[in-house]
This record gives C-alpha cells, structure tokens and sequence, in this order.
C-alpha cells in the first residue's frame, strides 16, 4: 500500500507540475498591433508576382489584406503566438461575394511571409487557389 499511495502520489505532482509549466509557445494578444508588412504575392510553388503588391495591416486585434479590400474582404481578429524570436499568425477573411481566405503566417524582426487560401463554394463548382506572401515593414 504505501508503494501505491507514493506511485499515486508522484503521478498526481507531474500532473500538477506539467499543467502549470510554461509552455514552449505564449499566446501573444495584439503582439502585431500597429504593424504593416508591404511586399508581393504569389501562387504557391511559383515566384512573387510583380504585378501583386499586398500590404497587410494589423490594427487593434484586426487583421487586413488591402489588396482583397476592393472584393469586400472583411478584416477579421487575428491569433498570434510567441515562439522563441519569431510571432506566428492567423486570421481568416470572408467576403459576402468572394469566399473566405485563411491566411496563416509568421513575422520575425521586419518581415512577414505568408501562406494563404481562397476558397469560395458555389453549386456548380468550388475554388480553392494557394498562395503565398513575402513583405517588409512598412516604414
């Protein structure tokens, strides 16, 4: 019994000392707030277009594609998590015409790259394109 009562014991610390240990990532609410990254787009496995200049802002929790902005692309709220020099992203953007696009991304000291999805259903056939970003701070 008292090796039982020492197992249960132990189990039950770890279990307390694992749940309150920091974890490897901390969540970073409003991290990028006040940020704007300029730079191209591009379909994922091919190179940056230099005919599609982006520019991605974020502001007050919100994120913003400007150049999804003319097709009706809402800025939505953001994730953003801290792990080690780097803030890993996410958002996702709908608009009422367009689709939705899931944008998910990584900013480390003054540039952004980026992977994201459009994807707009209809009846008669779905889209569903990959592309990617790759931008500056905007100064």
């Amino acid at each position: 019994m008292n090796l039982r009562f020492r197992l249960l014991t132990f189990t039950a610390v770890m279990l307390i000392l694992f749940a309150t240990a920091p974890c490897m990532s901390e969540e970073a609410k409003g991290v990028l707030d006040g940020l704007a990254f300029v730079g191209l787009n591009g379909e994922k496995g091919g190179a940056l277009d230099p005919d599609e200049d982006e520019e991605i802002v974020f502001s007050d929790g919100m994120f913003t594609s400007v150049s999804c902005a003319p097709y009706n692309f809402n800025s939505s709220e953001y994730s953003a998590n801290r792990v080690g020099d780097a803030i890993h992203f996410s958002a996702v953007t709908e608009s009422p015409t367009h689709g939705k696009i899931s944008w998910q991304g990584v900013v480390r000291g003054d540039t952004a790259k980026m992977e994201f999805v459009w994807t707009k259903e209809r009846w008669y056939w779905d889209t569903r394109k990959e592309y990617w970003f790759e931008g500056k701070l905007k100064k």
